[in-house]
């Protein structure tokens, strides 16, 4: 797998995840998306987010895709908000999209896990990573 197709695969579950957070409809975070970690449901995964943006006195998360003001240049490489990292194996790659608030950086991001499979591909929720 390439690392377009590995993007064009976690898009739309990535945009899924996030707009739910935007939406605060956790509820409608799909079903076949789990967590890596045992035992975490998604009533923890809201109250994660939630208190984020309580402690950090912010109203919401962006929906996915809004303009970001932050566009630094890093080895002749421009930042990018959505980005995949596949492990060493080639049976799994990490997809992380840096979260935002008014269309500035939120110093959270969400990392999910696509597991490949013989029969598919299993989606885990990894972390909510404060950068």
């Amino acid at each position: 797998m390439t690392e377009q197709e590995a993007k064009d695969l976690a898009e739309p579950i990535i945009k899924e995840i996030v707009n739910c957070m935007a939406d605060r409809r956790y509820d409608l975070i799909p079903d076949s998306i789990g967590f890596q970690a045992e035992g975490i449901t998604i009533e923890d995964f809201k109250e994660w987010a939630e208190d984020y943006l309580t402690d950090n006195e912010l109203s919401h998360y962006d929906r996915y895709g809004v303009p970001i003001d932050f566009q630094p240049q890093y080895d002749k490489s421009l930042y990018h908000q959505f980005w995949v990292d596949f492990d060493k194996s080639g049976t799994s790659f990490e997809a992380c999209y840096d979260l935002s608030t008014d269309g500035k950086l939120n110093d959270l991001t969400l990392i999910t896990e696509f597991v490949l499979h013989e029969d598919g591909i299993k989606v885990y929720i990894v972390d909510l990573h404060v950068m």
